[in-house]
């Protein structure tokens, strides 16, 4: 993959974490305004990126802005300063063998995660370290997207209870305040749920979208259950801190991500709904 598309991918995917299908809008708009291509030095990633967070600081605030975009600049380092062929982390068998692994395993712990990596190097040879960052980046984009898909599923239940047959505008609405909830969705996909679940609703009364307790509901539970400063104590008993460690150690600002997705302020969030005239999709206690 070339330098460019590596970089622009993972833009896309870290604003897709944080702003669901508003990031493709971003990453269209500020590529108009400054595009990659094989020749970008650093200095033309910077003004990628500073595009970016001009963009986002609307919607995120700009110390949050700043946060996300920051990350994109350590990126940007590490990509255009290993262009070497042989720095390839994984293979196609060995990206074949994670997404094996965690199909089995959803949420694994540092144990596993370690014996594995070390099982794949055996196996095809290579650097078990960059197997094992490989997994672990691998696990926390499953994690995040496996949060925002129970999330929304919640969040339709509560939309579909206000409005039992919503317009086209309230769906609109709805799209806009997920988005606003930082949860990774596809257009199509969200629409569906909403009919599947309008539908159910309409002939049975009663909200349908019950699953046995998993590792991912437990993981969840953590931060129900703790203060923003227990959460990483908790993750480390159950060795599943890695999720929000950096190559420092823990990570204030990858634990904050998880937060705010979980559970996020209803301070800011009224507010960011005041301020985009959806007010009424405050939910009412």
């Amino acid at each position: 993959m070339a330098i460019k598309e590596e970089f622009i991918n993972c833009c896309t995917q870290t604003l897709e974490v944080n702003f669901g299908t508003l990031a493709s809008e971003i990453i269209t708009k500020v590529k108009a305004k400054k595009n990659l291509d094989d020749r970008s030095k650093i200095s033309d990633f910077k003004e990628f990126i500073d595009s970016i967070e001009l963009n986002i600081s609307v919607l995120a605030g700009k110390n949050r802005a700043t946060d996300i975009c920051n990350s994109l600049r350590n990126k940007a380092v590490e990509i255009t300063g290993s262009q070497k062929p042989q720095e390839t982390l994984i293979n196609s068998d060995i990206d074949k063998e994670i997404s094996s692994f965690l199909a089995k395993n959803s949420l694994p712990n540092e144990g596993d995660i370690t014996d594995y990596s070390k099982y794949l190097a055996m196996k095809y040879g290579g650097n078990a370290k960059k197997v094992e960052k490989e997994i672990i980046e691998k696990v926390k984009t499953h994690v995040k997207l496996g949060v925002s898909r129970k999330k929304i599923s919640e969040e339709v239940g509560n939309f579909l209870s206000r409005y039992p047959q919503p317009t086209q505008k309230d769906i609109e609405d709805f799209k806009n305040y997920i988005s606003l909830l930082k949860l990774s969705f596809k257009d199509d996909e969200l629409l569906e749920l909403i009919e599947k679940e309008r539908l159910y609703l309409k002939f049975h009364g009663e909200h349908h979208m019950v699953e046995e307790p998993s590792e991912l509901d437990q993981f969840i539970d953590i931060f129900k259950r703790h203060d923003k400063n227990d959460i990483s104590s908790a993750m480390q008993k159950q060795e599943i801190s890695y999720l929000i460690k950096d190559e420092a150690g823990v990570s204030d600002e990858l634990l904050s991500e998880f937060v705010d997705l979980m559970k996020p302020s209803e301070n800011d969030m009224r507010d960011a709904l005041e301020g985009l005239g959806l007010k009424h999709m405050i939910r009412k206690k």
